[in-house]
């Protein structure tokens, strides 16, 4: 696991397990914040973490929809 806060877009994939063309493309759409300084793009890893835990799955109540009455389990 890293300790530094500011990585590259390799060491965020690493983190992450997302592939490097997917952060691009969200940190291009806004999605991931992200630091340009020249040609070198760097990601807070504190950001990171705050939007992969907001990314969760809710897992506390599940619903099966049987016809048109909804029935938790």
């Amino acid at each position: 696991m890293l300790t530094k806060r500011y990585c590259n877009i390799k060491e965020v994939s690493a983190y992450t397990s997302l592939p490097v063309k997917t952060l691009y493309d969200w940190a291009s759409q806004g999605r991931i914040p992200s630091i340009k300084i020249g040609r070198r793009v760097l990601f807070d890893l504190n950001d990171i973490d705050q939007i992969l835990a907001k990314m969760k799955r809710d897992t506390g109540v599940y619903e099966k929809v049987v016809s048109k009455y909804s029935v938790e389990i």
